[in-house]
């Protein structure tokens, strides 16, 4: 019987072929008593010089096909296996217990999983998967056990697993692998970042999904919408063959589009697209898709994981290597935004109720300004290495934007005394998050350089809806009237005020929007990398004369259906015009949905 379930999707594409069931072999781990300890620890360290070898490889191989930014993952790997604590604690185990080293690995991990998978943080939980990865491979080298992998598959298939090693995914076999489906992992994680860059579609967060098929059955996958559907009928496989060829028409189409230049509208208006970046990995898929700069460099990923704060060289050498990839094009670095979500363990931030309302972002770099300044020295040092803009998150007041600036001038006059080098004329703006920054949009914009709205958090917080909670996330809306119109009152501030507005939340990178948005006024969109080819597209189909018309209607409308309704009978009605003139018949954009 047909089943449909829906997923993330983390790599756009369609898939359709059999099932591959991809599961990692468990083994019995021996234990018993030894006599010789120097033995023991030399076949431990002879177990990890082999991993070593094994991942320099791996890493030599990415380095070769994606390059270094994802290779960094296993650069990341290799450091683990220096990890002074673990080899540390094998070796006082090995003299004080006499007990064979495989056991004492098998128990240290066990331990590492139990307190890292009890953190409530998304991150580190993701990231746990590279700490057994790296000891697994140990522990393989130590029984000298053959372990699966997917370097050779024997035929196309679709890969279908509870979860998959980076270094797994890594070394998959490009020629026989159509997709992937998981039943763990998020958009950010290792397996899902090596997806895109290796152009493999994949859904993941699919729970039992690996349980929910036979091998060699029949599956199709939508890498965009996450949908992953299990013995689907012959009349579904021949409607997704048909979407599988015009994704592929299409996506010809976009790529010949990101290569005219610089992103602009039909009659010529340029719209700068730049990229959100999570993590440096992220810069050269935003490279490899053409971005014009990055428009939300989340800074978060240097606070994350770790039990240190990192220092200002740390700091630095980050936003240099991201300024200087995209010279001169601007980089938009934001200051940290922990809190709410995003807990770090070594900052003893303690749980609050409602912390998406609490002390979080801006809030907490005030309160912690030991912290905040060492950001912001180093961000003002990357500088005089690139076009770096400064931006600060949950802005709410003007009376906060003054406080910050205060520490800015003071770092500035710091680096100038001590002779280290910025860009003096650096830019600092605000993202547009909260409904008072809203309200407040004209006096804000009069005490900063620019604007950039995180639509994400301002729905959540106008439409007073939890994104994540299941039960209301369909009154998460971001075609509600009052959403348009505090984008439409937020853009006419800032151009009253001449500085530019910019937009770096999901609405940018949903082309049923493109239009509108660039009615609205606004300069320039970021969004994620794989959304600025459809965007792009979007764009150059765009008459702003039409666009502003479409916008005032839009102001006009008293509900989210007739404003939803009018902007996909518009977009369809150019994307069927284009299909009607390449004759592949009706078209679907990625990313869309109706």
């Amino acid at each position: 019987m047909e089943l449909a379930l829906r997923g993330i999707g983390v790599s756009p594409g369609i898939a359709i072929g059999p099932a591959l069931l991809f599961d990692v072999d468990r083994y019995d781990v021996p234990h018993f008593a030894i006599s010789d300890t120097a033995l023991e620890l030399a076949r431990f360290n002879v177990a990890v010089e082999k991993t070593r070898i094994y991942l320099n490889n791996i890493y030599r191989s990415v380095t070769a096909q994606l390059g270094k930014k994802h290779a960094d993952i296993f650069e990341a790997h290799l450091m683990l296996l220096d990890d002074v604590m673990i080899r540390q604690e094998v070796s006082e185990r090995i003299e004080a217990e006499k007990i064979n080293v495989e056991y004492i690995l098998n128990s240290l991990t066990q331990r590492y999983v139990k307190v890292l998978q009890a953190v409530d943080e998304p991150l580190i939980q993701e990231r746990t998967a590279d700490l057994l990865d790296v000891l697994d491979r140990i522990m393989r080298n130590l029984l000298d056990a053959e372990k699966k992998n997917l370097q050779a598959l024997e035929k196309p298939q679709i890969i279908l697993a509870h979860e998959i090693a980076p270094s797994d995914t890594a070394s998959i076999d490009l020629k026989h692998t159509l997709g992937l489906v998981l039943d763990t992992g998020s958009a950010t994680s290792h397996a899902a970042i090596l997806a895109r860059a290796l152009g493999i579609p994949a859904v993941m967060g699919i729970k039992h999904a690996s349980s929910c098929v036979e091998p060699d059955s029949t599956v199709v996958l939508d890498g965009v919408s996450g949908v992953v559907i299990f013995n689907p009928t012959p009349e579904t496989v021949a409607r997704f063959r048909e979407e599988q060829e015009r994704y592929r028409l299409r996506h010809e189409s976009l790529r010949r589009t990101a290569e005219h230049g610089p992103a602009h509208t039909q009659d010529g208006k340029t719209v700068p697209c730049y990229a959100n970046i999570e993590l440096p990995l992220g810069i050269q898929s935003a490279i490899n898709a053409q971005a014009q700069g990055i428009g939300l460099y989340r800074t978060e990923f240097l606070f994350l994981n770790r039990d240190t704060l990192p220092d200002e060289e740390e700091q630095y050498d980050a936003y240099r290597r991201a300024a200087e990839s995209f010279s001169p094009a601007p980089v938009t670095l934001r200051t940290i935004d922990i809190g709410g979500d995003k807990l770090v363990s070594h900052l003893n931030i303690s749980r609050e109720d409602n912390p998406q309302l609490g002390w979080r972002a801006v809030r907490f770099c005030l309160e912690r300004p030991d912290i905040f300044k060492v950001q912001l020295r180093a961000m003002l040092r990357a500088s005089a290495h690139g076009n770096v803009q400064i931006m600060f998150p949950m802005i709410s007041s003007v009376e906060e934007l003054r406080r910050v600036k205060v520490l800015v001038d003071a770092v500035r006059k710091e680096l100038i005394e001590e002779e280290k080098p910025f860009d003096e004329a650096l830019k600092c703006g605000i993202m547009i998050e909260v409904p008072s920054a809203v309200a407040l949009a004209r006096a804000l914009a009069r005490e900063c350089d620019f604007f950039s709205i995180g639509t994400n958090d301002l729905i959540q917080y106008s439409l007073a809806v939890d994104r994540v909670n299941e039960k209301i996330a369909h009154l998460y809306d971001p075609a509600h009237p009052a959403v348009v119109r505090m984008l439409d009152w937020t853009c006419r501030a800032a151009h009253l005020e001449k500085i530019p507005c910019s937009i770096c939340g999901e609405m940018a990178g949903d082309p049923m929007y493109t239009e509108l948005l660039i009615g609205l006024g606004f300069t320039s969109l970021s969004m994620t990398p794989i959304a600025l080819q459809a965007v792009r597209a979007a764009m150059s189909r765009v008459d702003s004369a039409e666009a502003r018309k479409l916008a005032q209607i839009t102001r006009e409308m008293s509900t989210s259906q007739e404003i939803r309704a009018l902007l996909v009978d518009r977009m369809n009605a150019a994307l069927q015009k284009d299909s009607q003139s390449a004759g592949t018949g009706q078209a679907h954009l990625p990313g869309v949905h109706t």
